[in-house]
């Protein structure tokens, strides 16, 4: 199906939400509802995510519609930006509706500079940047640590870094779980998560993590 059979089918509600109707595909138990904006609709179509809304409404026991907000992109089986919710008795649980990655967060750094004084060097600052942040599939920080060390970092989390220098203690009082989940076994992770994950440890990761400029 190309983004233009996927455009025809689409049925404006507001100027920043659009209906993807059950007649889009046979078995489609709800329709499917993306919130953008007319030059955000053009993003949204360079990618099969719509198809992936359509995909949700199929899942029994769903309420009321399949959701896409403003940042929607293609996933494993919910498009990344996603939203649904299932009835309690005739509804699924999925372990990861939209893939499998279970680290992602958000961490939010404060400057003294304006955007007056950024914007002119926007370029210079993100050559620095990925310099800087080592990133995308294959990348590698400077870290490398034993077994015993990653053992360490399982255990500790983000405290091992401020520990290291790598951070300061007043970090970890805004960190969820202040940086660490409690009772964490390092014994119970097998060689492959530990052989993949070790390379990465320092590194921005790859796939859907971003570090953004912004001005506020």
């Amino acid at each position: 199906m190309t983004a233009r059979d996927i455009r025809s089918s689409l049925r404006q509600l507001t100027p920043e939400s659009w209906e993807l109707p059950t007649t889009f595909r046979d078995g489609m138990r709800v329709p499917g509802v993306l919130y953008a904006s007319e030059k955000l609709l053009a993003d949204v179509l360079e990618d099969r995510a719509l198809e992936q809304v359509a995909n949700v409404a199929f899942l029994p026991g769903i309420v009321g519609r399949s959701l896409a907000m403003p940042d929607i992109h293609w996933g494993y089986g919910f498009p990344i930006g996603g939203v649904a919710a299932t009835r309690v008795d005739t509804g699924v649980i999925s372990p990861g509706g939209v893939g499998f990655d279970i680290n992602c967060g958000i961490r939010v750094l404060r400057t003294d500079l304006n955007e007056e004084e950024v914007r002119p060097r926007l370029e210079i600052l993100v050559d620095r940047l990925f310099q800087a942040a080592p990133s995308g599939v294959g990348s590698s920080g400077r870290l490398k640590l034993s077994q015993r060390e990653i053992e360490q970092v399982m255990r500790e989390g983000a405290g091992w870094a401020v520990a290291k220098g790598f951070g300061d203690p007043d970090d970890l009082d805004v960190t969820e779980e202040n940086g660490r989940v409690a009772h964490a076994e390092p014994r119970s992770v097998g060689d492959r998560p530990r052989k993949r994950g070790a390379p990465q440890l320092g590194t921005l990761g790859s796939g859907n993590h971003f570090l953004e400029v912004q001005v506020v």
